[in-house]
């Protein structure tokens, strides 16, 4: 069983990847939203480098200052060398913060090894709600590998984590938390091996109780099984 990675390797240390792969894309910097940049060189091949590029589709801020955005993806594996665009991946509009805040994009090198020879790796995006009386907070995990000589997308925004609720701002409400593991299956669906999403679930009930706030904590344990069907997780 393993944990997601976060680590330090993510940050742009000095700008000359997203540099190159931006001239061969034919984007200008101030095409994307620099903040969610993200690149992170692969553990198994330390030679190539993975760039998550957000690139504006939509820009916009109302009357109130409230931003909203829609954002291109683009998935990016450079040689770490040149910045060469080695595999590149695109979807229209993939992620969008408007009332939900999309918060942070980080890269996922875990160890997806799916099989002898073909391991993906991942990108979390998470996003936070701003509303007090109903909390909320989530993150979406998608899989991405080199099949045939292209990059493509196995898993599409598995929400791996949640924490949300109602409550009145003062004492009563109800809570949930869920936080998922990414484990491997021994079995394998169509030449991958099958993915385990354990997650503990907490859901939180608060209460008056005799002029103080108490509140009943329950917890569970589920486990679920997505399995390959020669396009993508299910």
């Amino acid at each position: 069983m393993f944990l997601f990675v976060n680590t330090y390797s993510q940050s742009n240390q000095n700008g000359f990847l997203l540099s190159q792969v931006l001239k061969q894309l034919q984007l200008k910097p101030s095409n994307i939203h620099k903040e969610l940049y993200r690149e992170k060189k692969l553990p198994n091949k330390p030679s190539q480098t993975v760039l998550v590029i957000p690139k504006y589709k939509t820009n916009e801020t109302d009357d109130e200052g409230h931003l909203f955005l829609e954002l291109d993806a683009y998935i990016i594996i450079a040689d770490s060398s040149t910045g060469k665009i080695l595999y590149q991946y695109i979807e229209d509009n993939a992620w969008t913060s408007d009332a939900m805040v999309l918060s942070d994009i980080t890269i996922d090198t875990g160890l997806y090894q799916l099989n002898e020879t073909d391991r993906a790796f991942g990108t979390r995006v998470s996003y936070h709600g701003s509303s007090g009386p109903n909390p909320y907070s989530s993150t979406d995990l998608s899989l991405y590998i080199v099949q045939n000589h292209t990059l493509k997308k196995i898993l599409n925004n598995y929400q791996i984590d949640l924490d949300n609720g109602e409550w009145d701002t003062k004492c009563a409400g109800e809570f949930n938390q869920i936080n998922g593991v990414i484990d491997l299956d021994k079995n394998k669906t169509d030449g991958y091996k099958n993915i385990i999403i354990k997650s503990d679930i907490q859901q939180t009930k608060s209460f008056i109780k005799n002029g103080e706030c108490e509140e009943k904590v329950t917890t569970k344990n589920t486990t679920r099984y997505l399995k390959y069907n020669g396009k993508e997780f299910q």
